[in-house]
């Protein structure tokens, strides 16, 4: 099985070589047995200071948390009957108001056809989690909801505020009760910025050489709007690493399948992982599904599956049928933030090189 997964080994060891990331982080795995799980680079560059990256570095997963906490938590509200689709965010936000807004759906917003913008430096005027979701609120559409969809950091920040208010409790401690808690997963967490870390004795990535904060981050949230709200927010703020992504996956693919309903329905999940319905969009709800070409994806993924990207240089792509997951985590915006094409491809090349190791074929 090792040999299969030389050209993964390749694209990977070539990729820090070239400087196009610090280091990574790759999981494959395929019916409930890990396939591959190897580190490469570094997880920080401080100076003359190499510190390795190793399997167990645990990432800012950044938008991954929109996926694996937002949107899984919304799963459990409509299956338990807290929250429907269809409900109009007005009805659960009374300062969401303004022209167009009063239809707009909490399907809208997991599918980011809300006709929200994609983002706002809110940190710049708000210095608490009450403060950016009420601008967030306030925030005019620049489109008509349902037209198209427009990816929307605003959407989720709102649907966070909408997940805490109808369960009782913060986002944090949503997600240890219903999602990290029953499966395990020790390294799934957000950072407190208020609070102790729950990182400290853990072996974290860094991040930017941060121009606001002016400090590397390292083991705090890298996204401002999400630091401004302390550390925990519906569109970032996610830690973990690779082998808890790639549980989680594992249990999201099982509850698809009618294998288990003790994290999410099986009714429910098969709801939200189909596509949105959106013209011209890949987007399910809170999950992305491959484009049919030249998808971040790879070319080998079918076409059916979903996944998520992050920001900071990680992805998860899961193929339910196949029982399959790829977890790539990296900080490729260590020590900068400057958008990089090679990144861009690397994804494409590295996630077809981990099918093809799992025996994907064209």
């Amino acid at each position: 099985m090792a040999g299969k997964f030389n050209t993964l080994r390749t694209v990977c060891v070539d990729a820090v070589r070239q400087g196009v990331l610090p280091g990574l982080v790759v999981h494959v795995r395929a019916a409930q047995e890990t396939l591959f799980h190897e580190a490469f680079g570094d997880r920080q560059r401080d100076g003359r200071t190499f510190l390795p990256a190793t399997t167990q570095t645990v990432y800012d997963l950044a938008s991954l948390t929109k996926a694996l906490v937002t949107s899984v938590l919304a799963m459990r509200a409509v299956g338990d009957g807290l929250l429907g689709l269809d409900d109009r965010l007005a009805d659960h936000n009374p300062a969401w108001l303004g022209p167009g807004k009063a239809e707009v759906t909490l399907r809208q917003l997991l599918c980011h056809a809300s006709g929200l913008p994609a983002h706002r430096p809110f940190h710049q005027q708000a210095g608490d989690r009450a403060g950016v979701v009420a601008l967030a609120a306030r925030e005019p559409l620049v489109s008509a909801p349902a037209a198209k969809s427009l990816y929307s950091d605003l959407g989720f920040i709102l649907l966070g505020d909408v997940l805490e208010r109808r369960l009782g409790a913060r986002l944090d401690v949503l997600a240890e009760r219903f999602v990290v808690g029953p499966l395990g997963l020790g390294s799934l967490c957000f950072v407190d910025l208020g609070a102790p870390s729950p990182l400290t004795k853990r072996d974290v990535a860094a991040t930017e050489a941060c121009p606001v904060r002016g400090r590397v981050i390292v083991g705090q949230v890298h996204d401002l709007n999400a630091s401004a709200m302390g550390g925990v927010a519906g569109h970032a703020g996610l830690f973990g690493c690779a082998a808890d992504v790639a549980s989680l996956a594992a249990a999201l693919g099982a509850a698809w399948r009618g294998e288990t309903d003790n994290i999410v329905s099986p009714a429910v999940i098969r709801a939200f992982w189909s596509p949105a319905g959106i013209p011209g969009s890949t987007w399910r709800l809170g999950w992305d599904g491959p484009a049919v070409a030249n998808s971040a994806a790879g070319d080998l993924l079918d076409r059916r599956s979903v996944g998520h990207l992050g920001f900071t240089g990680c992805s998860l792509w899961i193929d339910p049928v196949r029982d399959t997951s790829v977890v790539v985590l990296s900080n490729r915006i260590h020590p900068s933030a400057a958008d990089n094409p090679g990144f861009r491809a690397l994804r494409r090349v590295l996630n077809d090189a981990a099918l093809e190791g799992a025996g994907y074929r064209p």
